[in-house]
């Protein structure tokens, strides 16, 4: 009688089942879909997973949560940009109905790097009548990202071992200060630049270039008496015109001319000092200077007119001559 009392209560007492957990999802490809945004892909393998979640091992935290039992990806936005340290330790995690998670993980995400986005533009601060300070700043970028400045009408880079080389120098902002600011000394008085700053990540990608920095150096007071500025090349009627600017010539051995008052004029030419032909009577007089071929590139000019044992000076003037294409062959 005994055992059939406990053969009928075994059988009243409910059968015990343990659920099971979710299966753990497939890990896919990492797509880095921009600078600051990463899609993790991944298959699911969970009949009853209603939710999908993406952790982080590094931290033991949840970053997202997806609300979607058909997700096949799931999106991690605001990543550092160019992050040296990248970005680490995640993974995915079913979730089912019941709350319960796939932490049976074995594996994680490879680490992702993403690209640099474009830095602020370079803060140029004129410091003197020939220098300059240059400072940069990573902008979005992580701190540790490399950002190169470039003087587009030069075609260099700043650098503090050769303030203009002609290589992309490009080493990380803490190693040359550059977020203290570079200085550049020896301008020329009236030269101008333009300044780019550009981002480089640890693995050599670059970002775009930012907006330009346009700044031309003081020019020196003009003297009383100083010659006028006629022609460089073929650039004439340049009488009246301001000497703040960049003038232009295709030729390459430009014929310099103008007026003056006195006795001679001095032409000094990329640092040469060149006597000019005179023409002309009593009063206003003519000059003219051909110096042969010079090249391409920037060239710097002042013009000083000898009257009464004085000479006397226009500002520097800066022109520029084009590099010519070569032809092509046919």
């Amino acid at each position: 009688m005994k055992k059939i009392v406990l053969i009928a209560t075994l059988l009243m007492i409910p059968t015990m089942v343990f659920a099971a957990t979710p299966k753990t999802p497939v890990l896919g490809n990492a797509e880095v879909v921009n600078p600051t945004e990463i899609k993790w892909h991944f298959t699911n393998r969970a009949k009853d997973a209603v939710a999908f979640e993406l952790w982080n091992v590094l931290s033991r935290s949840m970053l997202i949560r997806v609300d979607d039992p058909k997700a096949a990806f799931i999106d991690e936005k605001n990543i550092v940009p160019a992050d040296p340290d990248q970005t680490c330790g995640r993974y995915i995690v079913a979730v089912n109905g019941k709350g319960e998670r796939s932490f049976a993980q074995k594996e994680t995400y490879p680490c992702v790097r993403t690209p640099p986005v474009v830095p602020p533009p370079p803060k140029v601060e004129i410091k003197d009548n020939n220098i300059i300070k240059v400072t940069v700043d990573p902008g979005a970028n992580d701190p540790a990202t490399a950002i190169g400045v470039y003087e587009a009408r030069r075609g260099v880079w700043l650098s503090p071992e050769n303030l203009f080389v002609a290589e992309p120098f490009m080493e990380p902002v803490g190693n040359w200060g550059a977020d203290m600011g570079s200085t550049l000394a020896g301008l020329r008085p009236n030269s101008s630049y333009l300044f780019y700053s550009r981002a480089r990540s640890v693995t050599g990608e670059l970002s775009k270039f930012s907006a330009p920095v346009m700044i031309r150096m003081p020019a020196e007071p003009a003297d009383a008496g100083a010659p006028v500025l006629d022609r460089i090349g073929e650039t004439g009627n340049l009488r009246g015109e301001k000497l703040e600017q960049t003038f232009v010539t295709k030729s390459s051995a430009p014929v310099i001319a103008g007026l003056f008052r006195g006795d001679a004029v001095t032409v000094d030419l990329d640092d040469r000092p060149h006597a000019a032909n005179i023409s002309g009577g009593e009063g206003v007089k003519n000059f003219s200077f051909a110096p042969g071929t010079i090249g391409s590139g920037f060239h710097y000019l002042r013009l000083g007119a000898l009257s009464a044992g004085a000479v006397h000076w226009t500002p520097t003037i800066e022109f520029y001559i084009p590099e010519k294409k070569p032809q092509k062959m046919i």
